[in-house]
């Protein structure tokens, strides 16, 4: 794994908005935006195993704790997902990223 990479499922809500789906398109096209897409990745997946609670976020990289994060709104959390996934990007081994920096809540 190069980059850090942050996973969305875009099954989540599915048939009833697709909200995993809007979020996963507006964080690409943030990071798009804001020229950020040398720092991290973007995919999504199929399902995080968190389906009581959408939409679901994973932060994972090479030497950096993994963050799972559940109850992400697609809409007014977009923006939050980027900038945690910046300030994840920047990381250096063994530093955690705060808590008030990640959006929805902990799933981990």
């Amino acid at each position: 794994m190069g980059k850090p990479l942050v996973s969305i499922c875009v099954r989540c809500d599915e048939g009833k908005g697709a909200e995993g789906e809007k979020l996963y398109e507006r964080v690409k096209k943030l990071r798009k935006r804001l020229g950020l897409k040398a720092l991290f990745d973007v995919e999504d997946v199929r399902c995080l195993s968190l389906c009581d609670a959408p939409c679901n976020v994973l932060f994972e990289g090479k030497k950096r704790s993994t963050y799972t994060r559940t109850e992400v709104h697609s809409g007014k959390d977009a923006l939050t997902v980027v900038q945690a996934a910046t300030a994840y990007a920047l990381l250096e081994p063994g530093e955690e990223l705060p808590e008030r920096l990640l959006p929805g809540v902990s799933a981990d």
